[in-house]
């Protein structure tokens, strides 16, 4: 072999040595990303199936009504008594 693949041959060693490293850091870092994540993972799997049941999103609904003071529901509310004020309106407007 001359001595520019000898060269070639040396690059290319060292090359594959530092991808084989750098691919060992990589791994081990998403090994600990993922080892973060386990316990989120494992609450969002018990919050999605408690609140998915039907008892629950149902006592959560009558919650909301009974004791939420939420904005978009007094916005409703006052869109529906309006709208039953007009048809009133519009009512006895109608019979003068």
């Amino acid at each position: 072999m001359s001595e520019r693949e000898l060269e070639l041959a040396e690059r290319y060693a060292e090359l594959r040595l530092q991808c084989a490293l750098q691919r060992r850091v990589v791994a081990t870092e998403v090994a600990n990303v993922g080892a973060r994540f386990v316990s989120i993972d494992r609450f969002a799997i018990m919050a999605r199936s408690a609140v998915l049941q039907p008892r629950v999103l149902l006592a959560g609904i009558v919650a909301l009504m009974a004791f939420g003071r939420v904005r978009a529901f007094g916005t409703i509310g006052r869109a529906f008594l309006l709208l039953t004020a007009a048809r009133r309106l519009w009512r006895v407007a109608k019979l003068l």
